[in-house]
Formats: C-alpha cells, sequence, structure tokens
C-alpha cells in the first residue's frame, strides 16, 4: 500500500515529465522490433518504388498540384486521395535518410509517442485527475490495433492526422481559457494540417463540439471563434481538394453495414485476437446481420446511458462520442478499402477513455477492484498482443501468414506472401500460394503473372507460358507480362517468338528499356553483333539502371578491337554495381593490351 502510494505521488510531483519518461520507456519497450523491419505491403510501391519522391520539383508537381488515384477490384471503388502533407513527410525521409527503413520507422514511432503525450496533456486540460488521463494516454499507446499504423510506415498519414487534431483540440481549449490571436493562427493551421494528412481529419469540429457539450462550456464570443477558426480552416481544404480534382466518397452504407462495421471496429478495439494488413474480405452483406443490429442497439443504449450520466460520468460520453464520430467516417461511407484496424487508429483513444471512465468512477468498493483487475489483465493482454504483433511487422513472410489468421481469404495477403517467398528463393511454397490466390479470385491482379514469374525462375517455361496466357486474357497489352513471356520463349529455345514478342511490347510501350536490353540479348546469342549493338545503345539512350546493356555493348566493343569505346561503359557499369568482378575482369584485360 505504501509503495503505490509513494508510486502516485511521485507522478503527480511532476506529471508532464513523469508521463514523458513512462510514454517513452513503453514506446520503446513495444516497438523496438519495428526498428529492424523492412518495407513491406504499399511500402513498395509508395516509397522504394516511387519516382515521384525525388527531386522536390517532381515531388511537388505529383502530390500537391494533383491527387493521387486509388483503384481496387473489391469494392469497386476508383477515387481518389489529396494527402500532401503524408507525402511530404515521406520525401523527407528519403532526402535525409535514403531507403534506409529504420529512419522511417522511427519517424512513425516519434509521431506515435508524441500523440500518447498529447492524449496526456488533452485529458488533464478537460480536468481529468492524473491518474485517469495517465491510464487512458499509456492503454492507447499500447493497444494492439495501433501497430498497424505506427508498425507500418504507409499507415503514417493516421498517425500524423492525429497528432494535428490533438494540437488542434488542445490549441481550441488553450484559446477558450486564454484567448490571445495565436491560439486561434495554431487552431486554424493545425486543423488544415490534419485535413491535409488524412481526409478523416474532418472529424475535427463534431469532436471539438463534443468535447465543447461534454465540459458544458457556456456558449460565448470566444468559443463561437473557435469553432468558425476550425470550419473555415477544414471548408478551405475542402474547397482545394475540389480544386485539384479529388473523387470523393459519394455514396453512403446500409444500416447493415453500419452495424456490422461498428461491431467489427469494437471488437478489434477491445480484444483483437488476429490482425491483417488487408481485410476487404472480413465483412459481406451476405452474411448474417443479426449481430450487425445487436451491436447498434447496444452502443445505442450505450451511448444513451452516457448522456443520462453525463454530469456523474462526463468522461464516459466523452470516450463514447470520441469514438463513434472517429469510426464514423470508415462506417458511413462506402470507402474503398471497407475495413481496417488503422482506421480505428484515433477513434480508438475515445473507446479506451470510455472504459477507463467506467472502471474508475464506481463508487462501490468491491465493484470497483474487481473492475480494476480486469482493466489491469485487459492492459496485460494489450502488452502481450502488441509485442507480438509488432514482431510480425519485423518479417514479411510472417507478417502475412499472421495475418491470414484474420483473413485466409484474402487474395491480395495471399499474392504478397506468394511474392515474400518468392524473392526468398521458396518457389514450391510461393507457387502453391500464387495458385491459392487465384482460386480465390480468378480475376485478381497480377496473381497469374506472378505465377508465372515463379515458374519461369525455375525453368518450367510451359507452365509458366500458360500462367502468363491467363493474365494476359485480362489485360492483353500489359508490358511487363510481355516482357516476361519473352524470357520463357527465350529460355524454351523459341528465339523468333521471344523477338516478335518483345516488339509488341515496344509498340505498346516504345520507351521500354528492359525490352531493348531483351532484344540485344537475344541478338548476341544468335550472333547479330550489329542488331545488339543497336539495340544496346538504345536503351543506354534511355538512361536505364540496367548494368546489362552497358556491360554487353562495352564486351561487344572489346571483342572489336575497341578498348577506347568499351571502357567509358564498364566505367558506368561499375557506378552502377560497383565491384562486379566480370567488369573488373574486362577492365583488367584492356589495361593488359588484350
Amino acid at each position: 500500500m505504501y509503495s503505490r502510494h509513494s508510486l502516485s505521488l511521485w507522478f503527480a510531483q511532476r506529471p508532464r515529465r513523469n508521463f514523458l519518461i513512462l510514454s517513452a520507456l513503453l514506446v520503446l519497450a513495444l516497438y523496438w522490433h519495428a526498428f529492424s523491419a523492412p518495407f513491406v505491403y504499399d511500402d513498395l510501391d509508395q516509397i522504394v518504388n516511387n519516382p515521384n519522391l525525388q527531386p522536390w520539383s517532381s515531388f511537388v508537381h505529383r502530390f500537391f498540384f494533383h491527387p493521387v488515384s486509388l483503384n481496387t477490384s473489391y469494392l469497386g471503388y476508383g477515387g481518389s486521395t489529396y494527402r500532401p502533407l503524408f507525402w511530404l513527410s515521406l520525401f523527407l525521409d528519403r532526402t535525409v535518410w535514403g531507403l534506409s527503413a529504420p529512419a522511417f520507422h522511427a519517424t512513425n514511432i516519434l509521431l506515435h509517442f508524441l500523440n500518447g503525450n498529447l492524449v496526456f496533456a488533452l485529458f488533464r486540460r478537460l480536468k481529468l485527475p492524473v491518474s485517469t488521463a495517465a491510464a487512458v494516454a499509456l492503454l492507447w499507446l499500447s493497444l494492439p490495433i495501433n501497430t498497424e499504423v505506427v508498425a507500418w510506415v504507409s499507415g503514417r498519414s493516421y498517425v500524423l492526422c492525429t497528432f494535428f487534431i490533438l494540437l488542434c483540440l488542445l490549441s481550441a481549449i488553450t484559446h477558450l481559457e486564454r484567448p490571445q490571436p495565436r491560439w486561434a493562427i495554431l487552431c486554424s493551421l493545425t486543423a488544415a494540417c490534419a485535413v491535409l494528412s488524412h481526409e478523416s481529419g474532418i472529424v475535427i469540429l463534431p469532436i471539438l463540439l463534443v468535447l465543447v457539450f461534454v465540459t458544458r462550456l457556456k456558449w460565448s464570443k470566444g468559443l463561437f471563434l473557435t469553432i468558425g477558426t476550425v470550419t473555415a480552416a477544414v471548408v478551405a481544404v475542402e474547397a482545394l481538394r475540389i480544386g485539384v480534382g479529388v473523387k470523393s466518397f459519394s455514396a453512403f452504407a446500409s444500416i447493415k453495414w453500419i452495424g456490422l462495421a461498428l461491431w467489427e471496429y469494437v471488437s478489434l478495439t477491445v480484444l483483437p485476437v488476429h490482425m491483417s494488413v488487408e481485410r476487404s474480405t472480413t465483412l459481406s452483406l451476405s452474411q448474417p446481420h443479426l449481430w450487425s443490429y445487436v451491436g447498434l442497439l447496444g452502443f445505442g443504449l450505450a451511448l444513451g446511458y452516457a448522456l443520462f450520466r453525463r454530469k456523474e460520468q462526463p468522461v464516459l460520453l466523452d470516450g463514447l462520442g470520441w469514438f463513434a464520430i472517429g469510426v464514423a467516417p470508415f462506417c458511413i461511407l462506402l470507402n474503398y478499402q471497407g475495413l481496417a484496424e488503422r482506421f480505428a487508429y484515433f477513434a480508438a483513444i475515445g473507446m479506451v477513455a470510455a472504459i477507463v471512465a467506467v472502471c474508475m468512477d464506481v463508487r462501490q468498493p468491491q465493484v470497483r477492484r474487481t473492475l480494476a483487475v480486469c482493466l489491469a489483465l485487459w492492459s496485460l493482454w494489450n502488452l502481450c498482443r502488441t509485442s507480438i504483433r509488432v514482431a510480425d511487422w519485423s518479417d514479411e513472410v510472417r507478417l502475412y501468414r499472421s495475418s491470414l489468421a484474420a483473413t485466409p481469404q484474402s487474395p491480395s495477403v495471399h499474392f504478397n506472401l506468394a511474392y515474400s517467398l518468392r524473392e526468398r528463393g521458396q518457389l514450391q511454397e510461393a507457387i502453391a500460394e500464387y495458385q491459392r490466390t487465384v482460386e480465390i479470385d480468378k480475376t485478381f491482379p497480377k496473381g497469374y503473372a506472378g505465377l508465372g514469374d515463379a515458374y519461369l525462375r525455375m525453368n518450367a517455361y510451359a507452365q509458366a507460358q500458360a500462367a502468363y496466357q491467363k493474365a494476359l486474357a485480362q489485360d492483353p497489352n500489359d508490358a511487363a507480362v510481355l516482357l516476361n513471356v519473352g524470357a520463357a520463349y527465350q529460355g524454351a529455345g523459341a528465339l523468333p517468338e521471344a523477338d516478335a514478342t518483345w516488339q509488341r511490347v515496344l509498340q505498346i510501350d516504345p520507351k521500354s528499356s528492359a525490352a531493348h536490353v531483351n532484344l540485344g540479348v537475344l541478338y548476341v546469342a544468335e550472333n547479330r553483333q550489329s542488331d545488339a549493338m543497336h539495340q544496346f545503345a538504345i536503351a543506354i539512350d534511355m538512361k536505364s539502371n540496367d548494368i546489362v546493356p552497358y556491360y554487353d555493348l562495352g564486351a561487344l566493343f572489346q571483342q572489336a578491337g575497341r578498348g577506347d569505346l568499351a571502357m567509358p561503359l564498364y566505367t558506368k557499369v561499375l557506378e552502377l554495381k560497383p565491384g562486379d568482378e566480370d567488369t573488373l575482369r574486362n577492365i583488367r584485360l584492356l589495361q593488359q593490351g588484350h
């Protein structure tokens, strides 16, 4: 008893500093595995292979003046988003750290840590006791579902949006207490930044209204000014989004879908036994919907009770209202992916606050002790589940396999698992996953192409061709697939067919340097040195980053006795691939006069 009292006294003496220390230790203990995590899933397209992240001029033109398209084969949504601050954060990381995955992960972890401290500061401003505010913030920091945002670099838009929302709410409350222009300006800027990080930032205004209602602030000129400032900022950003041509969400969900989604978000927030990087197949309107209505009714009754008890338990109403508003954009609107743990990152703050309020505001000692034990057990479970999930994110194969426990019918997860296995050289396992992908969805994008690539690496050319033909049946002009079809023809010895296939690629995409490289290699095999030189030269003129045209053209010049022309090409090879042994050997032969 004495030690617990001493701990509470120590914490209360310097709550900000002590919470800073505790939250830092907690976040580092939970997320240290994330520093060794690679780029996975959407990270590959959004960061690693994204040519628009460099240079600055290309980046600004692409992400500040144009929306980013979103297309999916699941819900038929082909809209677009406008999140320039999210892309700016990725640009800054890449500019400073290059493609260092640990550095990108460190930024996500830092933002999550800062968000926890902002939650603590916000609830202290709302006059909650230090212990209650600390419990809410620490529990939220350790929630398992937050790993889908914090441990995934591409989830940064949610953590960044939450950061600006919390700053906006703190600025708004401070402005109400001390009406100075700087707080109004900060409130406006952070509101705009939230929506520019992720479109779900529009929840700022209703969340602010809930806080005003729960805290029973008197309507005043300062309050109207604060609400007007936030509204103006959100409207201005929405006007900007319309101006750049964003195609937003336009259809509303049915009551059945809302109930199913709300039930899932409550379950995932409170007790996520299994989690997945992709949940487009989790919910279906064809599934039994009794629980959807039960969930809606239950949540409605809880809100009604919280409204009735708002004077005695204001945090309960605040938390449930916060959660409902936070998930509303992802339940009420037919969004582009249906369901995802990351959608509840901000909303989960409210659910945790409601749970803590129920456990701490009970007057009966016996009930209070029982609820405290339940809260402690839940906290321990969260710590354990979060640590395991962060470890999943540190290895892509483990990540996808664990995700399949939650979404076994997700073709996207099977496809990404297959790709990861293929890149590790586990080709038989990769083939099995590719086959599972196309069994689930016979029209899955790139499923048959990936299967063909795996067979191609095994030199199973007939099987590769069969898979590629099924891919081409969906898109006959897929240049990437046709490039590999040509490779399969070449491997099988059908050189004329390979030649014709790569010529077709050039008709579809005249700027394909890969097709010119492949043709050059093919012509070398056919002893057509002049034609090969021509193809390699074209590829080099296209500034190809493939070492093959430089090396092979250099070798052809060397064989023709033109070492003066070969040497610059070998030098370029070494720029692209320092220490290449074949190139260094050829350079030594040139220096020896051979």
